[in-house]
């Protein structure tokens, strides 16, 4: 998986080296004179150890992958993982701001691959709403967006680079959550929310993997990537925001009414997929598992919210109430949830620091994160979870009134059409 196994000659690296433009030409003879190396590969150790190159730069050049190393004022460093609409994001450092921004000078770069801009405007189109919205965002609880635009035909999204892990990965690692902690992490989740209703946005996806805890224990909310700015002008094309008969969300986390009219929601259903997400930290199992869609839209529909055994009844209420049925029927603002929520929240536990940089710039399970050069189209991973979706009603049924759309006809994911015209028979 790792191309640090090569060992081309020297000279081969060194116009590698130049060209991806990650050091200047004459540091470049500089630090070749000072090393004195005998071959690409020992060069490459030579410059990682020094802290000039990462791994992941290392291994791209002595593979002879240069191009996108570099992308404007940012140097990539290691992928952090993949984002939606095939998008990936990078742990990069971003020379130009680094001034500007103190010490902070690592950012996310999420780009979006121009062949995946070319085989579907819609994903292009989703992406530069996010660009958009993210400039509307400045608070400590919700990802920051430092800059967007196009270089050398890659969207890309510059975003405050978060330290620690998604929800999702604090649970997998060392299981549910204590109701204390729990209500420390989505306390802050809901003042984030509470800073997006009053920037008139619905987020329309939280669920664990866009939820990142820091190092100290404080809950950020990422990925703008599905928000919707209440009263804004939709696209004709309802496939890029949703609407009736087209639904778009993380189906283990969608509340009811986003089922029905994804275009139409406000923010009770954000509440509703905080709920969801609460009971995932609190159980490690999302509320209504199902091997469909179609059941997973069914029991958000009609099925009572989970036990959440061991839980204090006081508590477990809170979650109810978050996961009522009907919109009305939950807390009347994320800012009163952030309330509740704070009552039952305890002090974080004192944690090491743990090096970014140092934790991403290894090869882990996705091999093909790893193994592409920015830029390009990854390959389909094995297991990708949490992925949002974009239903459509088959045509004859989008006619009829009476039609509860949240019983989802086509998956544009790769789905086909057949057998899937009874769904909304529930």
């Amino acid at each position: 998986m790792s191309g640090m196994t090569a060992d081309p000659p020297l000279a081969t690296f060194v116009a590698a080296l130049r060209q991806s433009r990650l050091i200047d030409a004459p540091d470049v003879d500089r630090l070749a004179a000072r090393h004195a190396p005998r071959s690409g590969r020992a060069f490459a150790e030579a410059l990682i150890k020094s802290g000039v190159l990462t791994h992941y730069q290392a291994d791209k050049l002595l593979r002879g992958v240069w191009q996108g190393l570099v992308l404007g004022p940012y140097h990539i460093l290691a992928p952090l993982g993949r984002g939606g609409m095939g998008t990936v994001v990078y742990l990069a450092r971003d020379r130009r701001q680094a001034e500007e921004l103190g010490d902070v000078e690592l950012v996310a770069l999420k780009l979006l691959p121009h062949r995946k801009t070319a085989h579907d405007l819609r994903i292009l189109a989703r992406f530069r709403r996010e660009m958009a919205l993210g400039h509307r965002v400045n608070h400590a609880n919700v990802v920051r967006t430092l800059g967007a635009g196009e270089i050398d035909a890659v969207h890309y999204l510059a975003l405050e680079f978060i330290p620690g892990r998604t929800l999702r990965q604090v649970v997998i690692d060392g299981g549910p959550l204590a109701v204390g902690d729990a209500a420390r992490v989505f306390a802050d989740v809901a003042s984030g929310l509470a800073h997006l209703h009053a920037r008139r946005l619905v987020h329309r996806d939280l669920k664990p993997t866009n939820i990142m805890v820091r190092p100290d224990g404080r809950a950020v909310v990422l990925d703008l990537g599905l928000a919707l700015s209440m009263g804004e002008t939709l696209p004709n094309d309802p496939t890029i925001v949703g609407g009736r008969g087209y639904v778009v969300g993380t189906m283990d986390y969608l509340a009811p009414e986003q089922a029905v009219d994804a275009a139409a929601v406000g923010p009770p259903a954000d509440l509703y997929g905080l709920g969801c997400a609460l009971a995932f930290a609190l159980t490690g199992s999302v509320p209504f598992p199902a091997a469909t869609t179609k059941e997973k839209v069914l029991k958000h529909r009609t099925e009572p919210p989970p036990a959440l055994e061991g839980v204090p009844p006081a508590f477990r209420q809170v979650v109810h109430r978050l996961m009522a049925k009907q919109p009305a029927q939950r807390y009347g603002s994320a800012a009163e949830v952030r309330e509740v929520l704070a009552r039952w929240a305890t002090v974080a536990p004192v944690r090491s620091a743990v090096d970014a940089l140092t934790l991403a710039d290894a090869p882990h399970g996705d091999a093909g994160l790893w193994d592409a050069a920015p830029g390009e189209e990854l390959p389909t991973a094995e297991l990708v979870e949490e992925i949002p979706e974009v239903l459509e009603l088959p045509p004859e049924e989008k006619s009829e009134p009476r039609v509860r759309t949240g019983c989802a006809g086509v998956v544009l994911l790769g789905m086909a059409l057949g057998g899937l015209a009874g769904m909304c028979a529930l």
